[in-house]
């Protein structure tokens, strides 16, 4: 069933490649907000907590949290981490990278500038 499965979706990002994108802007948009979400249940803090402190309304921190919709500013990403007292850190290189191995190599470069009780394996 999964090879039927794969086929379909092969198809349909042939029948439309547009699709395609979408999918792949809805799974780094996914990734973010995860991320985000498990950065602000670490420091224990609500929602309202976090917009008091990043000068931002509790709508726009559910935006930033939410699932779907479009990719947040690096801008209000930095704003979101800072208020939660976490570290933002952005790769660009000109060679793939596997993000999670990416995510965790900056980290362990980063250790004793980051709290220990923060768990950075976020699925």
């Amino acid at each position: 069933m999964a090879k039927s499965y794969k086929s379909l979706r092969g198809a349909l990002h042939h029948a439309h490649p547009q699709l395609a994108e979408h999918q792949a802007k809805n799974a780094r948009k996914r990734g973010i907000a995860v991320k985000l979400r498990a950065l602000r249940d670490a420091r224990g803090l609500t929602q309202e907590e976090v917009a008091a402190a990043a000068g931002m309304t509790q709508s726009v921190i559910a935006r930033l949290e939410s699932l779907s919709g479009p990719v947040p500013s690096l801008g209000s990403i930095e704003r979101y981490v800072n208020a939660c007292g976490g570290h933002f850190a952005l790769l660009i290189s000109d060679k793939q990278i596997d993000s999670e191995d990416a995510f965790r190599d900056a980290f362990v470069k980063a250790r004793g500038r980051i709290s220990s009780d923060i768990d950075l394996d976020v699925e």
